[in-house]
């Protein structure tokens, strides 16, 4: 039904989450009928977003500086991180205004049904940042973890906490307001501000 272009610009846009066929078959239809104009913006913002954003080597976060903008503001505690799962997370926390330290983004969870374990996300990282900061004679003094009340969430953190634990951090992670299952990225500015306020030590 389609030539051979169309059908692998379909397959490209499938590979993307949330996108099933038929709004794959959407998004290249829209391309097609609007022109070489609107397709050739896309591609130069493609490129730009290739060439200009990196991975922030403290954090782990997207950004075009490394560090970050957050890691490098040296107004926020650099002794307390909160771990989080995605970067979308990190606008959901400074969104709720109630955390001033920095992140670890660790892109991903713990999933072995997906075949996702501890070497396919940023744990290493976060915990060669630990090490690092007590050697600088900065230690770490607490660490919040943000992730999602879910099964894999969970799971993220009890293998976190016992990482973190024999390195002498406090590890604690976010409490009331968010229920089983829900998710970060969507939880409104004064529940995940109440789960902040409220977290407790694991």
């Amino acid at each position: 039904m389609y030539s051979s272009a169309i059908k692998n610009l379909l397959a490209a846009f499938e590979r993307l989450p949330g996108v099933g066929p038929k709004t794959a078959e959407r998004f290249v239809l829209y391309l097609l009928k609007a022109g070489k104009g609107e397709v050739a913006r896309l591609q130069l913002t493609l490129e730009d977003l290739t060439q200009k954003v990196k991975s922030c080597a403290v954090c782990q976060n997207f950004a075009e500086a490394s560090p970050c903008e957050i890691c490098a503001d040296q107004k926020r505690d650099q002794s307390q991180i909160a771990v989080v799962a995605e970067p979308q997370d990190v606008t959901a926390v400074e969104r709720s205004d109630e955390f001033h330290g920095v992140y670890h983004v660790l892109r991903g969870v713990l999933n072995p049904i997906e075949g996702v374990g501890p070497e396919q996300i940023k744990i290493a990282e976060l915990l060669t940042r630990v090490r690092e900061a007590a050697r600088a004679k900065a230690p770490i003094k607490e660490i919040i973890l943000a992730l999602n009340p879910d099964i894999e969430g969970e799971a993220t953190m009890n293998f976190l906490n016992r990482e973190l634990t024999p390195l002498g951090v406090k590890v604690t992670r976010l409490a009331k307001g968010l229920p089983m299952g829900s998710d970060i990225e969507y939880a409104d500015d004064a529940t995940l501000a109440s789960a902040l306020k409220g977290r407790r030590e694991i």
